[in-house]
């Protein structure tokens, strides 16, 4: 099977983003949406004082919104995961996992000791003391009802990394051609960087 964009050639099987997360950030969109429409009418009826301090809040509200909402996603596939953060994207391939934990978010632990975390599928608070009795409930109810959790989506890799390891997968040796690879996401920094930028002239000028 030919390789994708992440270096990964295993057929996805679930993406991952938490529904509050989701919502927050289209929330934020929808109110720097309702803000341009505002500073439209108000340049439109001639009111242009403060228009670059309007501008950055819009651009600020939605950079904000898909950069720590929208675009961070966990893309679990036969192979490999895929975790796209805030500014960066890692690829693990299943061959460089040694092990997959949740303790603070989705945590997949390479064979070289270090630890990769998901920004999109943090762990779930758990607002009570767990009982022993919440165990067998959560064992007894359908997965996904509460949305994805670091232990749901933990759970989801382990079972497709299990997979992975009875089709033949093994550890490569040394890591080699299995090495974990952390690229910069260039379209969330510009994004950022521009919102800085209008910010910092709507202060200036």
């Amino acid at each position: 099977m030919a390789g994708t964009a992440d270096g990964l050639s295993g057929e996805v099987i679930a993406v991952y983003r938490t529904l509050p997360a989701r919502i927050l950030g289209w929330l934020m969109v929808a109110g720097a949406g309702v803000l341009a429409a505002l500073t439209v009418w108000d340049v439109g009826s001639g009111q242009r004082e403060g228009i670059l301090g309007a501008v950055a809040l819009v651009l600020g509200l939605a950079a904000v919104a898909w950069a720590l909402f929208l675009r961070p996603h966990v893309v679990l596939r036969e192979d490999g995961v895929l975790l796209a953060n805030i500014v960066a994207d890692t690829v693990v391939p299943f061959a460089a996992v040694d092990e997959i934990t949740h303790q603070w978010a989705l945590e997949l632990h390479d064979t070289d000791g270090q630890r990769h975390s998901a920004w999109a599928v943090p762990a779930k608070r758990e607002r009570t003391p767990h009982r022993s009795v919440d165990d067998f409930a959560e064992t007894t109810t359908r997965r996904g009802d509460g949305g994805h959790t670091a232990q749901s989506v933990a759970d989801q890799a382990q079972r497709a990394l299990q997979r992975w390891r009875l089709d033949g997968g093994q550890l490569a040796a040394d890591g080699r051609g299995a090495a974990v690879r952390t690229d910069l996401a260039w379209p969330a920094i510009a994004v950022l960087a521009l919102a800085v930028a209008v910010a910092v002239l709507a202060i200036l000028l």
